[in-house]
């Protein structure tokens, strides 16, 4: 069943919010539907301006969850992806984490070529951080963000989900679409 404003308003925890919000992103985008790239973009560009943020930022939640920014662009690296995740953190309200992810970005954009050939991989990516002199410069962004992440509570910046359901619930949710009905 399909996500609704009431549901989001009548929710009563920010955890119940963000399993609302999982739950209706599973089922518009359901598990193996990466699998087929183009019926992805295209249900993914359909979805709600909300429900896009959520989806386009939610690796990067996870990579910062599990590992950290540099290691983000070796696990998603399309410019459709890094384009669509600094969108949905602008659409969420995280400016600071949008700019700080911007500027990773723009380090990282000469080198995507070569996380794209998959020539550095989990056992040689930080020594090929090293080596391209990126180390260093992801640390300060990679402590700002965690640190960002610890404000805004228990569930990092998937907090940012249920902040931005609750304010903008009708951003959230499928359009209803009323049937056309012939002139009398």
């Amino acid at each position: 069943m399909a996500l609704t404003i009431q549901a989001i308003q009548e929710a009563e925890s920010n955890e119940e919010v963000l399993e609302l919000l999982t739950d209706e992103l599973q089922r518009l985008l359901p598990e193996g539907l990466r699998e087929n790239q183009d019926l992805f973009r295209k249900k993914y560009l359909a979805l709600s301006r909300g429900l896009r943020a959520m989806a386009g930022m939610h690796f990067f939640s996870v990579s910062m969850t599990l590992d950290d920014l540099a290691w983000h662009f070796g696990n998603q690296n399309d410019a459709f992806d890094l384009r669509e995740t600094l969108n949905g953190l602008r659409e969420l309200e995280l400016a600071e984490v949008a700019k700080l992810f911007e500027e990773a970005w723009g380090l990282m954009e000469p080198h995507l070529d070569t996380l794209r050939s998959e020539a550095v991989n989990g056992d040689n990516f930080y020594d090929w951080l090293v080596q391209i002199g990126l180390e260093k410069k992801f640390e300060p962004m990679n402590e700002a963000i965690w640190s960002y992440c610890e404000q805004l509570g228990e569930y990092g910046l998937l907090e940012a989900w249920a902040v931005y359901a609750k304010k903008f619930p009708e951003r959230c949710v499928a359009p209803v679409l009323l049937p056309i009905l012939p002139n009398e």
